[in-house]
């Protein structure tokens, strides 16, 4: 009988900046939206990666990441364009909103998260 053991190395990933911030203006409403740039590295190297984003009021606002996912996230660094935007009329949209983005394996993630703080002013 087989036995499989679980890697001894857990993959890690490495961001450039984390925490961040996005900060922009939604008053043009529906569809405002701001942008950080981010990169990453994993170690060691993992394969088929996507990267799963929450935000704490998905009613209101919506992130989103470019690319969804790496085909290998190793230790070239790789950029992600980090994007949130309004889904409600400017009024509603204004307020200070949280944020992650994750990179997932399969059901695994790949520690740490990247924490987002979003401002709409």
């Amino acid at each position: 009988m087989a036995v499989g053991f679980a890697s001894l190395t857990t993959p890690k990933a490495l961001w450039s900046a984390n925490p961040v911030t996005i900060t922009f203006s939604g008053s043009a409403g529906i569809g405002s939206s701001g942008s950080v740039g981010e990169v990453v590295k994993c170690a060691p190297k993992v394969d088929n990666v996507v990267f799963h984003t929450t935000v704490s009021n998905p009613t209101k606002v919506s992130l989103s990441t470019s690319p969804g996912g790496e085909t290998t996230c190793g230790p070239a660094p790789d950029a992600v364009t980090v994007t949130a935007t309004c889904l409600v009329a400017a009024p509603i949209c204004k307020g200070t909103y949280t944020g992650t983005v994750s990179i997932l394996q399969g059901y695994d993630t790949i520690p740490p998260s990247l924490a987002v703080t979003i401002v709409v002013t």
